[in-house]
């Protein structure tokens, strides 16, 4: 077996072609199919969004708010994490790390990544403290008891729209980049 130096030792492409150690194939696999799955989950936290609404009942919306909250949590973490792993690892395999487009891929998804944090999770926070419930995160709050009248003022503030035209356009433009690897 030939090994290649580089940023770290691999086995050289063409001993890879042969398909004695054909393993980059099943690595994007994994990394599409955490991936889709990631995004599946954040889908269910979108339709969530929008649904929200149309909601006025303080109990309907808890429903709503603790289904976008199981479609985000443990298991979406580690769809990330392996997603990002494979990502990196298919990365270093197929030698794309000297391309620019797996860095913009990884640049965009990073900046979406932060950028929902505060425009989607800690504006839902208020509205899941007026629906009374509790809420996680940076700034955790106990049940209050719940208050109809701020949860419809703050849903009737609430804008899902940019939210999800920012992560539709994030990944349209990243799963160009992985499919067109145009530089």
């Amino acid at each position: 077996m030939r090994w290649t130096a580089g940023p770290i030792l691999w086995p050289s492409d063409r001993f890879i072609r042969r398909g004695i150690l054909d393993l980059y194939g099943t690595v994007v696999f994994i990394h599409a199919t955490t991936i889709l799955l990631f995004f599946v989950a954040h889908g269910v936290s979108m339709a969530v969004a929008f649904a929200l609404k149309r909601e006025t009942e303080p109990a309907r919306v808890r429903a709503l708010l603790d289904l976008s909250r199981f479609s985000l949590g443990l298991p979406v973490i580690v769809l990330v994490v392996v997603g990002l792993l494979s990502g990196i690892l298919a990365g270093f395999m197929g030698g794309h790390w000297g391309r620019i487009w797996i860095w913009a891929s990884l640049v965009i998804f990073v900046v979406i990544g932060g950028a929902m944090t505060p425009l989607a999770s800690l504006r839902l926070q208020p509205i899941r403290t007026a629906a009374g419930m509790s809420s996680s995160g940076p700034r955790p709050v106990e049940a209050q008891p719940e208050d109809p009248e701020k949860m419809r003022r703050l849903i009737a503030a609430w804008n899902p729209l940019p939210i999800a035209a920012m992560g539709l356009i994030g990944f349209i433009v990243i799963l160009w980049l992985m499919l067109e690897q145009p530089f």
